[in-house]
């Protein structure tokens, strides 16, 4: 086979032993032919250099190396099958873009922007099947990271690390079976944002802020959004004022989350939303003042949050006539607020367990109305509280369904409440002293044999009953003291 290869040098001799600057060089290769090479290498204290190589063929391969050279450009396009392209950026590479272009099947990207490369710009886009491409930028604030992927089996990796307020870009658009990996460390105020199409995709992001003691650190964000089926989305986030947003639409995706900071998290924020059967969402958040919210829609999904620290909101939506969901809320910490909410399904359940003083289920922060709240039939409801002036509003409306409020501590309060059904199973338990309980049945026209039970240890705690319908039961015990 007839091979031609060009390797094509803009670098300058001063002397045996150095590099002299230039400015302004340009090189061009344009190859149409198999089995191609193309070199091209620009050093040494340049500024303003263009490398440009178009190659149309299989089995190529283009290298573009510029050193030292800010505010230069490299652009590498391969059409074929088995292309390879590597771009490397370093030392001094200020304001550099670098672009690789591939369509056809098994292409690799490499593009390294290393060592002062503040507001540099790398993209790569590949339009065939597995594909891979990588991204690095090293000590470069502001810099740009996108890679654009078409067709199956591709993966890309970005990797920003020292480089405050960098942005990072993955989109895998067509196919399945995607793989994304961003990583932004020592990065505050990065951004992240991944968008994959199909099926059985994985993004994982890793991003830690922190400027080693000699700033305050700035929060970063990442966004993933996913469309398809067996979907996972794992966001990992270290230090302060963090955001992650994911959304996924299709079955059985998964959504993992952390948010754990050094300085007690301060700030932190996850939004998960999923839509569709069989999802799955653990999130995660170890600090203080931290918001998880969580919206679900369709049957099967399951919501695990954890919150550790102080001030934190965990809100939890399942709706779209949710059936054979679950919801569990545990948090350790003072003034906690949780909501969870079930609407117009069977066979759900709500789990919430806090510890602290001041903690609320409620429908709002310092409100009342639907905490934990299930609408259907055949559902469970539990509330665990341990500490003290907690609050706890449950509610399970329609047919067969269990609620459980448990309180240990003083001064709590428990509202508990079900309308227009049967055969429903509402339990009290207060441990302490200075409770409060109040429950209200209501089983509508042709309801009944509902059944109530409050039970209160210790001294003035209080219990108002009130059950309507027919066929219900209704038990209070109060122990020592004066109740």
């Amino acid at each position: 086979m007839f091979k031609r290869t060009i390797i094509a040098s803009a670098v300058l001799l001063a002397t045996s032993t150095a590099w002299a600057a230039s400015t302004g060089n340009q090189a061009t290769v344009n190859q149409a032919q198999s089995g191609n090479t193309a070199t091209i290498n620009q050093v040494v204290g340049s500024v303003d250099n263009k490398a440009n190589i178009d190659q149309a063929g299989n089995d190529n391969t283009a290298v573009t190396t510029q050193k030292n050279t800010g505010q230069s450009d490299a652009d590498t396009r391969q059409v074929g099958d088995r292309n390879r392209g590597y771009i490397l950026q370093q030392g001094d590479t200020n304001l550099s873009t670098a672009s690789i272009d591939t369509k056809g099947n098994d292409n690799f990207a490499d593009v390294i922007q290393q060592f002062e490369n503040g507001g540099a710009v790398a993209g790569v886009v590949q339009d065939g099947d597995r594909n891979d491409a990588k991204i690095k930028q090293d000590n470069g604030d502001g810099a740009d990271s996108r890679i654009t992927q078409i067709s199956d089996g591709n993966q890309a990796v970005i990797n920003n690390q020292i480089s405050d307020f960098a942005r990072a870009s993955v989109q895998q658009l067509e196919g399945g079976a995607h793989q994304a990996d961003v990583t932004q460390t020592a990065a505050d105020g990065a951004n992240a944002e991944v968008v994959q199409r199909g099926e059985s995709n994985i993004t994982k992001v890793l991003q830690a802020t922190g400027n080693y003691d000699y700033a305050p650190a700035e929060g970063t964000s990442a966004v993933v959004t996913q469309s398809g089926s067996l979907n996972n989305a794992d966001v990992t986030q270290y230090d302060s004022a963090n955001v992650a947003t994911i959304e996924q639409s299709g079955t059985r995706g998964e959504v993992v989350t952390l948010q754990q900071g050094s300085d007690a998290g301060n700030g932190n924020g996850l939004l998960a939303k999923q839509s569709g059967t069989g999802e799955f969402a653990d999130l995660t958040q170890d600090g203080n003042r931290n918001r998880i919210e969580t919206d679900q829609q369709g049957t099967g999904n399951d919501a695990l949050i954890n919150q550790t620290g102080d001030d934190n909101k965990a809100v939890v939506n399942q709706l779209a006539s949710s059936t054979d969901g679950a919801v569990t809320i545990d948090q350790v910490g003072n003034d906690n607020y949780a909501n969870a909410v079930q609407q117009a399904g069977s066979g759900n359940t709500i789990d919430i367990d806090q510890n602290g003083t001041g903690n609320q289920v409620a429908s709002a922060r310092d409100g009342e109305g639907k905490g934990a709240w299930t609408w259907g039939s055949d559902n469970q409801l539990v509330v665990a509280q341990k500490g003290t002036d907690n609050w706890a509003y449950a509610d399970a409306s329609h047919s067969e369904s269990v609620v459980k409020v448990s309180q240990d501590g003083e001064l709590n309060n428990a509202k508990v409440e079900s309308y227009l059904g049967s055969e429903n199973k509402l339990t009290v338990t207060q441990n302490g002293a200075e409770h409060e309980a109040n429950v209200y049945v209501n089983a509508g026209v042709g309801g009944g044999r509902n059944t109530v039970d409050v039970v209160q240890n210790e001294s003035f705690n209080t219990a108002n009953v009130t059950v309507l319908g027919s066929d219900n039961h209704a038990y209070v015990y109060q122990g020592s003291g004066s109740n």
